[in-house]
């Protein structure tokens, strides 16, 4: 009688443990029809061409200038998401942006993949994917947060006040990766596929021009600017040290 009382308690602890974890993990390893799988292929497309890249507060100069240019990344099939961007222009004193950005999490990737900001910028994290997530940021970054695991349609809301950049991670997913800049001024630009990037409506004057990559050694040179004309820089990033 107590052996057939041990094992019925062992199995009741077996059921409450471990029934509702197994569960989870069929739930998370369900396949997708051929059907969802384009819909999701559908979705992330639509996706990564809508959702914006930049977040800033829009500046006017009267007779200001512009800069144009161009990245090389070493050992990188694209030289897409460099985040270019003015280090110091007016004391940065600007307001923080109104906006909120936006960064969707779908078909196991976070979209987009880089997002740059200026300092103050609100970011909406929703989950548009079939599976729940769970966003965070590692504990060593100079903005650590954890969303903690939400379901599918959940919006949650983050603001990055402070200068730095920071990576984003899925505890469910290890695959996942992404980031988010932030930046002291509205002064940026992140490239696309061809490099090529633009900052524009530049107050006339000198500037250090920074790019940055998430894999690569971040280069700094020194662009003067003046009224009404285009000041072109190139980039040639290679890794890091």
């Amino acid at each position: 009688m107590r052996i057939f009382l041990s094992l019925f308690v062992v199995a009741l602890i077996v059921s409450f443990f471990c029934v509702p974890n197994l569960v989870r993990a069929q739930e998370e390893a369900k396949t997708l029809t051929e059907e969802q799988a384009k819909e999701a292929q559908k979705k992330l497309a639509e996706a990564l061409k809508s959702l914006k890249k930049e977040i800033r507060t829009e500046v006017k100069v009267d007779n200001g200038g512009t800069i144009t240019g161009a990245v090389k990344c070493k050992r990188v099939r694209h030289p897409e998401d460099v985040v270019v961007y003015i280090e110091e222009v007016n004391g940065n004193d600007y307001p923080a942006p109104e906006e909120k950005g936006i960064l969707d999490q779908l078909n196991l990737t976070f979209v987009p993949h880089v997002i740059a900001v200026q300092k103050g910028t609100s970011i909406d994290f929703p989950n548009s994917d079939m599976v729940r997530h769970n966003l965070f940021s590692p504990p060593e970054c100079c903005q650590q947060f954890n969303l903690g695991t939400y379901d599918v349609g959940v919006v949650k809301t983050v603001k990055f006040d402070k200068v730095c950049d920071v990576p984003l991670l899925c505890n469910v997913h290890a695959e996942m990766s992404g980031f988010v800049v932030i930046l002291s001024n509205p002064y940026f630009s992140v490239t696309g596929r061809d490099g090529v990037f633009k900052i524009e409506n530049v107050p006339p004057g000198t500037y250090k021009v920074s790019a940055w990559h998430e894999k690569l050694r971040t280069v700094t040179q020194d662009v003067t600017v003046e009224s009404g004309k285009a000041s072109n820089v190139d980039f040639n990033l290679k890794k890091k040290k």
